[in-house]
C-alpha cells in the first residue's frame, strides 16, 4: 500500500464557479527578493470586536507572523487590540478608523477579518484587490451572488483564502473524515447535519449613537437604520436580516463545512432543498428563521437532513450515547455520516461510531487523505508565506455557505428548490434568482 497521502477533496467543477483552473501557487521562497529567510508575515486585523479579538489574540502566538495594524469603527475596540498587540509584540501597531487606509497599506501581506457579518465579503473583496491574502470568519456572504465574487476575486488575483472552520485542526475530525473517504462505513448513505438555532427577540427602541462609533461606516452597505442597543452588538449581526441570514448560515458553517470536507455530491449534478422553519419575532430587530428543519437530496440522491439542534436532539441521541442523560456532551453541532458498513459522528464535543474501535486508529487504512495542520492560525500564516493551498480553501467556503442559502429559500418558498452547482443558478422556480443578491446602500463593491 502506498505511503504517499491522496487529497481527496475534490475541487469546485465545472461552469461558472469551477471552470477556472485553481491557481498555481508558487513557493515564495523563489521569489528570493521579495521575502528574505526569517521574514515575519505582517498582519492587519479588521474587526476587533469579541470574535476579532480572541483570533487576534491566537495570532499573536503565531511565531512567524507580527500584527501591525487595527482596524475597527469603535475607537475604544481597536485602542484595546492596540494595547493586546503592544503587550504581547512589544511595538505600537497602526491604528484605523477605516479599513480603507489599513488596506492602502503595501507593507501588509494579509487581513485577518471579524466584522459583522454583512461585512465579511465586502471587506474581503476590496483586501484581495488591494493584494492581501485573506482569512475570513464565518458565514461567508450575505447573498450566494456574493460568494461567487469573492471566489473568481481569490482566483484572478491569486491571493490566500482561509475559512474561520477552526474544526479542521481537531485531529479527531480529521481521523472521522478519513475513516468515510476510505470506506471504513462503506458506501455513504445519508448524512445528517445540525447546529444550534437564533433567537427572536432585540430592541428597535432608537438611541444616540454612542460616543468613538463610526455608525456610517459600520452600517456600510446594509439600509441605515436609527442605532438601538442591541443593533450594535454581535446579538445583531447574527440574527437581524440586514446582517446575516441567522444561524442557519452563522453556526450552520461548522457542521456543514465538515460535511464538505467528507464528500463531493454537491458538485455532482442538481441538489434539491425542502424544508420548513421558524421566525419567532419577525417585526423586531432579531427577524432571522431561528429554528429549520430542511432535506436536502444531491445528485444520485444522496439525502442530507440539515436541522437545528432542537429538532436534533431527539434524532441524534438515539445514536450517540455521548448526547444522553444529565450528563451529556451535546454541545449543538454535528455531522453524521451513515453508510453501507456502519456510521460516523463528528463535532466539536468529540466523536462516535458504530465501530468504536476505528476512533482508536491513529492512521486508518487506504490512501485517501484530507489536508491537515494542527495549528489552525498557523496554518493560515505558513499558507501566505509559502504560497501553499489552505487547509479550508474558498472553494470549500462557497460549497458549504450556498447550501444554508438555499436552505433558508427553500424555506422562504415553501416548495422546493432545485440547485444546478454547475450554472450555480436556481433551476426551479427560476424566480428566485433574483433573491441571489440584494440592493446595497451605497457604492460598496459586492461583486
Amino acid at each position: 500500500m502506498s505511503n504517499q497521502p491522496q487529497i481527496s477533496r475534490r475541487r469546485f467543477l465545472g461552469g461558472v464557479i469551477a471552470a477556472a483552473v485553481a491557481p498555481q501557487f508558487i513557493p515564495r521562497r523563489v521569489l528570493a527578493a521579495e521575502t528574505a529567510p526569517g521574514r515575519k508575515i505582517q498582519l492587519g486585523h479588521i474587526g476587533t470586536g469579541g470574535q476579532g479579538s480572541g483570533l487576534l489574540r491566537n495570532f499573536l502566538s503565531v511565531e512567524n507572523a507580527v500584527s501591525v495594524a487595527i482596524a475597527d469603527p469603535y475607537q475604544e475596540r481597536r485602542e484595546r487590540a492596540g494595547k493586546m498587540v503592544k503587550d504581547s509584540q512589544k511595538h505600537e501597531p497602526k491604528l484605523y478608523n477605516d479599513f480603507r487606509e489599513l488596506l492602502a497599506d503595501k507593507s501588509i501581506d494579509a487581513v485577518v477579518i471579524a466584522t459583522p457579518d454583512h461585512w465579511h465579503v465586502p471587506v474581503g473583496l476590496a483586501a484581495v484587490r488591494a493584494g492581501k491574502d485573506v482569512y475570513i470568519e464565518k458565514p461567508l456572504g450575505h447573498t450566494l451572488h456574493q460568494n461567487r465574487a469573492l471566489l473568481e476575486a481569490c482566483r484572478k488575483e491569486n491571493k490566500i483564502f482561509q475559512y474561520g472552520t477552526q474544526q479542521r485542526s481537531q485531529e479527531l475530525l480529521k481521523r472521522g473524515i478519513e475513516l468515510v473517504l476510505n470506506g471504513y462505513i462503506g458506501d455513504v448513505e445519508r448524512i445528517e447535519v445540525w447546529a444550534p438555532g437564533g433567537h427572536g427577540g432585540g430592541t428597535l427602541e432608537a438611541m444616540p449613537v454612542p460616543a468613538g462609533l463610526d455608525y456610517e461606516l459600520y452600517i456600510g452597505p446594509a439600509p441605515m437604520k436609527p442605532c438601538s442597543k442591541d443593533r450594535i452588538t454581535s446579538q445583531g449581526s447574527y440574527h437581524c436580516s440586514d446582517y446575516s441570514i441567522g444561524f442557519i448560515a452563522g453556526w450552520g458553517a461548522h457542521p456543514l463545512d465538515i460535511a464538505i470536507w467528507g464528500m463531493d455530491y454537491d458538485q455532482k449534478g442538481p441538489v434539491s432543498f425542502r424544508g420548513k422553519g421558524e421566525f419567532p419575532t419577525p417585526d423586531a430587530l432579531f427577524n432571522n428563521c431561528a429554528t429549520w428543519d430542511v432535506d436536502i437530496k444531491f445528485a444520485g440522491g444522496l439525502p442530507m437532513h440539515f436541522m437545528s439542534t432542537n429538532h436534533a436532539k431527539p434524532i441524534v441521541e438515539k445514536y450517540r450515547t455521548d448526547v444522553q442523560g444529565k450528563d451529556a456532551k451535546f454541545f449543538g453541532d454535528g455531522t453524521t455520516f451513515f453508510g453501507s458498513k456502519g456510521w460516523v459522528s463528528m463535532s466539536r464535543g468529540g466523536t462516535c461510531a458504530s465501530n468504536p474501535a476505528w476512533l482508536k486508529l491513529k492512521e486508518c487504512e487506504g490512501t485517501r487523505r484530507v489536508l491537515y495542520h494542527n495549528r489552525y492560525y498557523k496554518s493560515f500564516v505558513d499558507s501566505v508565506r509559502d504560497r501553499s493551498p489552505s487547509i479550508a480553501p474558498i472553494e470549500d467556503a462557497v460549497r458549504s455557505d450556498a447550501l444554508s442559502h438555499l436552505a433558508l429559500l427553500a424555506i422562504k418558498s415553501g416548495g422546493e428548490v432545485v440547485w444546478d452547482p454547475k450554472a450555480y443558478q436556481i433551476m426551479t422556480p427560476a424566480a428566485l434568482n433574483a433573491q441571489m443578491t440584494h440592493p446595497v446602500r451605497g457604492d460598496w463593491k459586492q461583486s
